[in-house]
């Protein structure tokens, strides 16, 4: 029994020792196991890995049959049991049922937890058993890592850059940031990035505050560094960039350049025109300043437009220049506050373009108040003009004044040089100047030629008065300066040459009694000299004037015409014109009396009527009576402008047709008449011969006493009667005469005589010559036709002169106008008979 026992404590104590050999075997196998654990990193939130070997063993097919995950050493996690071969058996503790579930990749048994906490970092053991193979063990560390909690960027100063934008910089300078990584397990590694590239992996740990720093240091700050965004990359994994943030480089810029525009072309004076300025680069807007001949202007208006990274400025100043602008200095200066040294400017000058500015002065050494004649005068035009003149001209009262030897006149460049200058040098000078702009005229520079006094032409040089009167006689000279004094002399063919005393010298107006008939001589004197060649006036016996002569009618209306005539010897006296008008049926009847201007040599006549055949007596007049002889002339007023054969009849077809009727009675009761009235006036031609006397003739052709013959062939119809008007000297214009005298010879021929005259008034004047002068025709005066006969009888009583007169229109055809003819018996007064 005692062997029995001693035997089994044997055995006992040699199984407990190989179980506790085996124990120690397999705690050895396990710790070096341990050692050998394969760590595996999650991120917090993230999800883990836990791989477990599950491959065939080498020179092994079997497979095992349950896989347990331990964490810790004790406490399992998940299980796969494959032990029955129809389907696997998966089990997970209830802790973490929600977040973990098992997978196989490339051949490795992986456990994966999801949401990985910090509490599920530590070590994991997967526990593999076979059928027959021993039992295997894996060991996995989970390390648990713990991103940064934020990162911030701080500027020089030390302050958190806000928006994303870091403060300015200025170009060429120095910029100093830094990245600060807050908390994380482990502690992150920092990095700037730019453009995908690291340009700063140096960082310093400040354990203490469990943060990271990384300053980023840039020298010299450039242009292209404008918007460019630095990154700050913080991350504990490697390979994994966990948390970042990036800024925008803010850099302030230099102005560039500057440039002017809009001035290629030149700006016209008085036209708004437009500047643009355009500044590029600069940051913030570069301020534009413009300057005029180094004055600011301080209206424009700014435009501000960014393109690309080069800040483009421009400024539109808006000018209306005039002529002082013109070769005047614009500026545009481009400027930043920030850098206030590297201004940038550019200047041009102004072409401004007007009409030429002129000013006309005497030369230099010349004294205007002494200027006489025979003097040498030169004037000077100042010019200023953009472009310069292309022609320069003299004015003298309205007259081209240019170079000429005979006038001793030069024009050379600017200056205008009169030699030898006249009394009529005097008036108004003007330089005339063109260029590209136009045409300019200078004010008038008004020049007064001093000359001695002499004797003007047209005054009155005759006086006359009776032997005991008073004559006022008129020394008319021109003179400049004035006349201070008068000598005055009379001489005759008795006494001689006599001084005449004169109350006072410096009138020109003297009292003289006449006590005889001579010459009344007069000297003038002014400043410069006595008149070397003295004014003389003839006294002689006062008389009645002499007849006027050529008297026309002018300006012929419906109411009024004028008569102008030249006058004859007015009797030593003052002598006006004077008329009686009367109507040709009636010509002994004067219906009313006008008067002339004395002095003057028209008579104006008014108040007539309209389409009526006037004759018109006009006589001179002085204070000793009216003259012997008279001029009559015969005058058709033009018809009523109302009337409606002559303005156009407004009246309309219909009513012109229905009237048709009373037309076509009224006409033949006009023919009735009309015969009438041509044996009435054919009664009274028979009568006019046999007693002598003026009759008016309709017809054609009017035989008068003496044989002759005048005929005038064709007439004229109202709306074909001579247009007669006044040119400037007053004398008659528009339509002509031409009068054709066809003088029947003895052998049977025809003698014609042209004559065209510029008026429209042909005159047929008789005069009374001795009976024993032959028949002689003939035209002369360039502004009357007048056709003269005698009054006796030619040998040849059957011997006959044509008169044909025609109205010449401009641009129309010769239309016959006579259709008036007055003939007359001699008197012993010139008569003159006016066909209109």
């Amino acid at each position: 029994m005692v062997e029995f026992n001693f035997l089994t404590l044997v055995l006992l104590l040699l199984v407990m020792t190989t179980d506790n050999l085996e124990g120690l075997t397999t705690t050895k196998s396990l710790s070096r196991e341990i050692d050998n654990a394969k760590h595996v990193d999650a991120v917090l939130g993230d999800k883990a890995e836990l791989p477990c070997n599950v491959q065939t063993i080498k020179n092994s097919t079997e497979s095992p049959i349950l896989i347990i995950w331990y964490r810790g050493q004790d406490y399992p996690i998940y299980s796969v049991d494959q032990r029955d071969h129809t389907a696997s058996k998966h089990w997970s503790a209830h802790s973490m049922e929600d977040r973990i579930y098992y997978t196989e990749n490339k051949g490795f048994a992986v456990l994966i937890i999801e949401d990985i906490r910090t509490t599920d970092g530590g070590q994991y053991r997967c526990r593999e058993d076979f059928k027959y193979a021993p039992t295997r063990n894996n060991f996995i560390l989970l390390d648990i890592i713990i991103p940064p909690s934020r990162l911030e960027i701080l500027d020089d100063q030390n302050n958190v850059v806000q928006n994303s934008t870091l403060p300015p910089v200025m170009e060429n300078g120095a910029l100093e940031i830094t990245c600060k990584a807050y908390d994380g397990n482990p502690l992150p590694r920092l990095m700037w990035n730019i453009r995908g590239e690291n340009i700063d992996s140096s960082y310093e740990m400040k354990i203490d505050d469990n943060t990271v720093a990384n300053v980023l240091r840039i020298d010299h700050v450039h242009r292209e560094n404008l918007g460019r965004e630095l990154i700050c990359e913080a991350s504990n994994m490697p390979n994994t960039i966990q948390v970042s943030t990036s800024v925008t480089m803010n850099v302030y810029l230099k102005p560039l350049s500057v440039a002017i525009t809009g001035a290629e072309h030149p700006f016209l004076s008085g036209e708004p025109s437009n500047l643009d300025c355009i500044s590029y680069g600069s940051r913030p807007a570069a301020n534009i300043t413009w300057y005029h001949n180094g004055q600011i202007i301080e209206y424009e208006t700014k435009r501000i437009k960014v393109v690309g990274n080069n800040n483009m400025t421009w400024s539109t100043l808006r000018l209306v220049p005039t002529d002082d602008d013109n070769q005047s200095v614009i500026t545009c200066v481009a400027s930043n506050i920030y850098f206030p040294a590297d201004k940038k400017e550019q200047q041009i000058i102004l072409n401004v373009h007007y009409p030429p500015r002129l000013q006309i002065c005497l030369g230099r050494n010349l004294n205007v108040s002494n200027i006489k004649e025979g003097s040498d005068v030169y004037f000077e035009c100042t010019i200023n003009a953009s472009p310069t003149i292309t022609r320069l001209d003299w004015d003298h009262n309205g007259s081209n004044v240019g170079q000429h030897e005979s006038r001793k006149t030069i024009v050379s460049n600017q200056t205008l040089v009169l030699q030898s200058i006249t009394r009529k040098g005097s008036g108004s000078y003007r330089c005339i100047a063109s260029n590209a702009r136009g045409k300019s005229i200078s004010d008038a520079y008004h020049l007064d030629v001093k000359y001695e006094p002499s004797c003007k032409t047209d005054q009155q040089r005759v006086y006359g008065a009776h032997k005991g009167e008073t004559a006022w006689v008129k020394c008319d000279v021109n003179s400049n300066p004035t006349p201070t004094s008068f000598r005055w002399a009379f001489n005759n063919s008795v006494s001689g040459l006599m001084n005449v005393a004169n109350s006072d010298k410096s009138m020109a107006v003297i009292k003289f009694k006449v006590s005889d008939f001579g010459t009344l001589l007069c000297w003038a004197t002014n400043s410069l000299a006595t008149q070397s060649q003295p004014c003389v006036y003839h006294i002689v016996p006062a008389g009645k004037p002499d007849p006027p002569r050529n008297c026309l009618p002018v300006n012929v209306t419906s109411t009024r015409f004028t008569i102008r005539c030249e006058p004859g010897y007015g009797g030593g006296l003052p002598q006006h014109f004077a008329c009686t008008v009367a109507t040709i049926d009636r010509p002994d009847v004067a219906e009313a009396s006008y008067v002339g201007q004395t002095g003057h040599v028209t008579v104006k006549i008014t108040g007539l009527r309209p389409s009526t055949r006037y004759m018109t007596t006009v006589y001179a007049s002085n204070a000793k009576g009216s003259s012997n002889g008279y001029i009559q002339v015969y005058v058709e007023t033009a018809p009523n402008p109302k009337d409606p054969r002559v303005a156009g009849d407004s009246t309309s077809t219909a009513t012109r047709f229905s009237e048709a009727a009373h037309i076509g009675i009224l006409f033949l009761g006009c023919c009735f008449v009309g015969v009438c009235a041509m044996a009435v006036v054919y009664a009274k031609r028979l009568a006019a011969n046999v007693r002598g006397r003026s009759v008016f003739r309709e017809r054609q052709t009017v035989r008068i006493q003496n044989g002759e013959e005048i005929r005038f062939t064709g007439s004229k119809g109202v709306e074909e009667r001579p247009v007669v008007t006044n040119d400037e000297r007053g004398m008659q214009t528009g339509s002509k005469v031409k009068i054709k005298i066809h003088e029947n010879l003895k052998n049977g021929q025809y003698k014609e005589i042209n004559s065209e005259s510029s008026y429209s008034v042909l005159t047929i004047q008789n005069i009374n010559t001795s009976r024993a002068s032959q028949l002689e025709g003939r035209l002369n005066d360039k502004n009357n036709v007048r056709l003269f006969t005698p009054t006796p009888r030619t040998q040849n009583s059957n011997q006959q002169k044509i008169c044909e007169s025609f109205v010449h229109y401009p641009n129309r055809k010769s239309i016959p106008m006579q259709d008036m003819v007055y003939t007359s018996t001699a008197k012993p007064y010139a008569e003159v008979e006016s066909i209109v």
